[in-house]
């Protein structure tokens, strides 16, 4: 059916027109079937007739037969009656029988030979037998009898069996007519079946050649959509219909052409932001260790000298520094990552000291807001084997993140050893009773530069960096950060991660992949 599907896609038409074309020919091919039963039935009714008529002329040729043997059994008794009477009964009798055997012809029109032959040899056995009469009642009875069985008789005879043969012929019309109308009612059966199988296969075989023409060239294009939403740009929707599909199809090859432009475009500006923003890194880091560290010196010095009030002073220009160091690290691991140049350095650790150096590590922000840190880590977990400074990093950013958004409350931390594909797998949870999260705001939690309302950025502050970079640290090791939260109910940020990272990743995939 390829090339028929083929040829339907190739007519240039719209689509509109094929679907009108192919519903127009199934009509028609419905009314064809109906015409053809319709001839069919009238075949079958015209024989019918023709039947009806044949069992017509077998009764009045057997009522011919009867009459005439009555007629001449009659005629026979009449002669040996020989009263007046009687003979005068039997004349009356034969003529009347010539009348019905005129009203025959149009019963039988088609034995005019045969009823000519039995009309003359009735109308001279009609005269003999008036002979025969007239001789009886002149008292001539020897000469009577002698005419009856010399003439009378024979002709009897000549009319029983041309009445017979009359009978015969019409009851052998009567079988083959019957032999005809069963063989052209199987005839007309097998041709009815045949039309309509026909019919049948034309109308499946038109549709499936317009629904494929329609539907292949919409699952290619349906297929060529996703390759595109998955990143692929290179391949081409190849659609042979001249109608609006075939127009579709161009418009989606010239999208796709477009966007693998747009696409190599925005990963080259991307290259060369990442690029610049890993030299800017470099050149400010210099100048800013020179003045944290010069701030460092003066800050000691004034303690020193007990110069109070340039204590405070020099401690802001220290914080600022130290933010802004953070803010170019995090910038810089940023860079690395997308350039692929992050680098994971593999090693064997205990979980349960990374945990308690992080929790002292926050504590002075831990004091400041009066939270409380729980820490319930499971013993059966003891080592893995991971970038530890990453993975601290991102257990320390995530504690960061709870003890902003929670103030007067718990901080716990959980950790646990699951098996999971084959897999043993490391979770990290740390669970806050903070201000909580709308979904909404969860869909933009992992995007650079990006926090969840601007609202609590200017209240809470950050850069928007923290969360996507370690994501990020995660999935390079082949885990991912899961986070769950509801409004005023806090928030759960879990590290999920292999508890033996086999080999570094060089790129990062999408959390969705």
């Amino acid at each position: 059916m390829r090339p028929f599907v083929a040829l339907v896609a190739r007519v240039p038409a719209r689509v509109q027109v094929k679907l009108l074309a192919a519903f127009l020919t199934i009509a028609m091919l419905l009314i064809m079937v109906g015409a053809v039963g319709l001839h069919v039935l009238s075949g079958v009714n015209q024989r019918a007739e023709e039947l009806v008529k044949l069992q017509r002329k077998i009764e009045a040729y057997r009522q011919v037969q009867h009459d005439t043997t009555t007629q001449l059994y009659s005629v026979a008794s009449a002669l040996l009656a020989s009263d007046d009477p009687t003979l005068s009964s039997t004349l009356r009798q034969l003529n009347q029988f010539g009348y019905d055997v005129d009203r025959l012809q149009f019963v039988a029109k088609d034995e005019v030979e045969l009823l000519g032959r039995f009309r003359e040899d009735y109308e001279r056995f009609t005269n003999i037998v008036t002979q025969v009469v007239e001789l009886i009642r002149a008292g001539r009875a020897a000469e009577a009898r002698e005419t009856q069985a010399a003439q009378a008789a024979p002709l009897a005879d000549r009319l029983e069996r041309l009445t017979n043969q009359l009978v015969n012929k019409a009851e052998a019309d009567m079988v083959a007519g019957i032999e005809a109308s069963t063989q052209a009612y199987a005839d007309s059966q097998w041709i009815v079946i045949a039309f309509a199988l026909g019919s049948i296969v034309l109308a499946l075989g038109l549709g499936y050649a317009i629904s494929w023409s329609l539907v292949g060239p919409v699952t290619e294009i349906e297929t060529r959509l996703n390759q595109v939403a998955a990143g692929d740009f290179a391949q081409r929707v190849h659609v042979v219909n001249r109608d609006e599909l075939g127009s579709l199809a161009a418009n989606v090859n010239r999208m796709c052409e477009e966007l693998g432009r747009l696409y190599r475009q925005l990963a080259e500006a991307s290259q060369h932001k990442s690029q610049f923003l890993a030299n800017m890194s470099h050149e400010l880091r210099t100048p800013l260790n020179a003045i944290i560290g010069v701030t460092e010196m003066l800050r000691e010095d004034a303690q020193d000298l007990k110069r109070d009030a340039d204590i405070e002073p020099l401690d802001r220009v220290l914080g600022a520094g130290r933010h802004l160091l953070a803010l170019i690290n995090d910038i810089l691991d940023l860079s690395k990552i997308e350039a692929g140049r992050m680098e994971l350095h593999l090693e064997s650790f205990s979980i349960a000291p990374l945990i308690d150096d992080v929790v002292k590590t926050v504590e002075p922000l831990v004091a400041k807001n009066a939270n409380r840190v729980v820490v319930q880590s499971g013993a059966a977990i003891e080592t893995m084997h991971a970038d530890q400074m990453r993975v601290r990093q991102a257990l320390l950013n995530l504690m960061s993140n709870a003890n902003k958004f929670t103030d007067r409350g718990t901080i716990t931390i959980e950790a646990r050893r699951e098996g999971d594909g084959g897999r043993d797998w490391v979770t990290i949870a740390v669970t806050d009773t903070g201000i909580g999260m709308t979904a909404e705001q969860m869909g933009k939690l992992f995007q650079e530069f990006s926090q969840a309302e601007f609202s609590t950025a200017r209240k809470y502050g950050g850069t928007g960096l923290g969360l996507a970079i370690s994501r990020r640290f995660c999935q390079m090791m082949g885990g991912d950060i899961i986070v769950a939260s509801e409004p005023g109910r806090g928030s759960t940020f879990t590290i999920r991660l292999p508890r033996t990272v086999e080999s570094p990743k060089d790129t990062v995939q999408d959390a969705s992949a």
